[in-house]
């Protein structure tokens, strides 16, 4: 919320379509966490890059479907994934991103990614800073 409140606040975009891209994209940033319900190893295979490509394809051509622009969907979607695939980088366990084509894992090791008080935190800065996009954006 807080990354897409913030590049919103750079590029022109009308209110409506501010408010469902960071509505969508907060929605979907949950997404690569798929691989806890599936059962496979966490942050392999849905925390890259090549996987957050032809996702948000998908989502972009569900949002169309449902008489949206294909573009809201698609922004929406990558932007969730990747503001979740940075946080996670931010965190102690390592994972390779970019996998499979860079097999190089990494992480920032600077807090747990379980920690109440910085997720807390994070999500006070991604509130203010989407109330601040809305008072820009409607006066």
């Amino acid at each position: 919320m807080a990354v897409t409140s913030l590049i919103l606040q750079v590029i022109n975009v009308k209110l409506h379509e501010s408010v469902l891209l960071i509505l969508l994209s907060t929605s979907l940033s949950v997404l690569p966490d798929i691989d806890l319900r599936l059962e496979v190893k966490h942050r392999r295979y849905t925390h890259n890059i090549v996987v957050a490509i032809p996702i948000s394809i998908l989502i972009g051509l569900l949002t169309s479907h449902l008489s949206l622009s294909f573009w809201i969907g698609f922004v929406a979607g990558l932007l969730g994934f990747i503001c979740h695939i940075a946080g996670d980088v931010l965190t102690y366990s390592s994972f390779p991103p970019l996998w499979p084509i860079v097999k190089s894992e990494v992480s920032l090791k600077l807090f747990k990614s379980n920690d109440k008080l910085v997720n807390s935190l994070f999500m006070f800065i991604g509130i203010l800073l989407f109330l601040v996009l809305i008072v820009k954006l409607t006066s």
